[in-house]
């Protein structure tokens, strides 16, 4: 696997839990696909090893397929919109499966999903089972619908990881806060009955009776109870801390 494969296999999983379906201006560029060029189909879909995903559908209900038998796996291999008029005279798809069976493909058009550190993730397509031709006016809007899909998905990722971000220095912000009100609040009772039981043991020239010597055992437990606290917190707050 080369390395731009690699990278760009890394940019694809940034968006593996993106919830595509709740965006109605992904559907809303399908729709507007379907009318530009004509099609009873067009599709969003993500690419990685092995294979494709169909992560918004219009009149396509399939979830997956074999990368190997995908059109758009052609498409993400270049920066072009790829155009298709006849899929059964075309020597690299005419015995696709999807092609020579159901549903019987013929026209087919993809636009690379370009993410802005420059790897194609995935493809915007259309396809028909007529054959037919487009001018090259329609088939540079394929390629702007396709740059307005990948803005509207790395825009919604941007506020997606924005709003953990906030939440993770929220949480840390709320731990150091406790971590400060402990030590300034809590250690102070155990420390002030260890140093009042330790000044009376001196006053009795170290002969202390075994009560004050349970006491200060209590004080001291509840100190090593107070310090594991902030420990605790203390990794918490790292953890925060070091995810941003």
């Amino acid at each position: 696997m080369t390395t731009n494969e690699t990278n760009r296999l890394l940019a694809v999983r940034r968006f593996a839990n993106f919830n595509f379906d709740l965006d109605k201006n992904l559907q809303g560029i399908l729709k507007l696909a379907t009318e530009i060029y004509e099609t009873p189909v067009a599709f969003i879909t993500l690419l990685d090893e092995h294979e494709q995903w169909f992560k918004v559908n219009r009149g396509f209900e399939v979830k997956t397929m074999p990368r190997d038998t995908s059109f758009c796996t052609h498409v993400i291999m270049d920066k072009d919109v790829m155009v298709i008029p006849d899929a059964l005279t075309d020597k690299r798809f005419a015995n696709n499966p999807l092609v020579d069976q159901a549903p019987h493909i013929r026209f087919y058009a993809g636009a690379p999903l370009a993410t802005n550190d420059g790897h194609n993730i995935g493809t915007l397509c259309v396809m028909d089972t007529l054959v037919k031709e487009i001018p090259e006016d329609k088939k540079q809007l394929l390629g702007i619908l396709a740059q307005q899909a990948t803005h509207l998905m790395e825009l919604e990722l941007t506020y997606k990881l924005l709003s953990e971000k906030m939440t993770q220095v929220d949480t840390q912000n709320k731990v150091l806060m406790d971590i400060a009100f402990i030590q300034s609040h809590e250690f102070r009772g155990p420390l002030t009955s260890i140093m009042g039981i330790m000044n009376i043991i001196k006053e009795d020239d170290l002969q202390s009776p075994g009560e004050y010597l349970l006491m200060m055992e209590e004080a001291v437990n509840k100190l090593d109870e107070k310090i594991h606290i902030v420990v605790r917190s203390t990794e918490i707050a790292k953890q925060a801390y070091f995810s941003n």
